[in-house]
């Protein structure tokens, strides 16, 4: 396990399109990735924000969150280590860092695509083992937000109270109905329960 010290800070606009156009790109798949503009917007609008996580000046990591003014958790949106610092435990420990960072959230949300839904098939399985080992566990519930599908993981909050399932979803869907139109809600955005019906 890595227990190297890194800094953490929240990322300026520009800094974030770096990291979008040098990182996100390579790290995610195209069907997976918001649009640079949607995410500036949110990040400008005060409804999201980007920790960039760095040894020195170089960074190291980074960590998109969504949590609009008045949800109780904060949805972990895009979490990567880059390349040269990978294979050191350095994204567990990070991780672990992350719900301090976080405030008073009282859990952290995690959308992992579903490795039978997925492009790349292995990767999924590599990234839902990983939050397994980091202490994330699954609600059984599933989400199909605009092209991809995801799982819904829930990372505790020391201090608080581990939500129920369906209390996790209420949060995530709360968290997208103060982030979204109800036209793009209802055009991109569908929960399933764990019996694969309809949730909302």
């Amino acid at each position: 396990m890595c227990t190297k010290t890194f800094t953490w800070r929240l990322l300026t606009g520009p800094e974030l399109t770096g990291v979008y156009l040098n990182e996100m790109r390579r790290d995610f798949p195209a069907g997976e990735l918001k649009p640079l503009s949607m995410i500036l917007t949110s990040e400008a609008e005060g409804t999201a924000h980007t920790w960039g996580v760095f040894d020195g000046d170089t960074l190291a990591a980074y960590l998109l969150m969504v949590r609009p003014e008045g949800c109780r958790v904060s949805q972990l949106d895009y979490f990567a280590v880059v390349p040269a610092y990978r294979a050191h435990g350095i994204g567990a420990q990070l991780l672990a860092q992350l719900p301090a960072q976080e405030g008073d959230a009282e859990a952290i949300l995690i959308e992992a695509e579903m490795p039978e839904k997925a492009g790349d098939a292995a990767m999924a399985v590599r990234r839902l083992g990983f939050y397994a080992r980091c202490g994330a566990w699954d609600t059984h519930y599933t989400e199909h937000l605009f092209d991809a599908w995801f799982r819904i993981l829930v990372l505790d909050c020391p201090g608080c109270a581990p939500l129920a399932p369906e209390t996790a979803v209420e949060a995530l869907t709360d968290c997208y109905r103060r982030t979204i139109s109800p036209t793009q809600w209802q055009k991109h955005v569908q929960f399933f329960a764990p019996d694969g019906s309809t949730y909302c």
